[in-house]
């Protein structure tokens, strides 16, 4: 009996909760050491943290994104 491989969009939408985590992390940590985290640039994480959760990941990883651009580190690659 052969497996049934999960639709491309099921793939897709893993993968992209996984970049929310990836950059979420990412921002944590080279954030913290910096002092970065705090007060203004807490709300672009949060407002991003509380997209991906709500499957709305395009608009959390574009937020990520744009957060560790502004704060001149370069993106991780996926």
């Amino acid at each position: 009996m052969a497996h049934a491989q999960p639709p491309p969009a099921t793939e897709s939408a893993a993968a992209a909760r996984a970049r929310c985590v990836q950059l979420v992390e990412y921002w944590d940590r080279y954030s913290a050491g910096k002092g970065e985290g705090g007060g203004s640039m807490d709300m672009p994480r949060k407002s991003a943290v509380s997209d991906c959760a709500a499957g709305r990941t395009e608009a959390g990883i574009r937020t990520l994104e744009d957060l560790l651009r502004r704060n001149g580190y370069a993106l991780p690659p996926p």
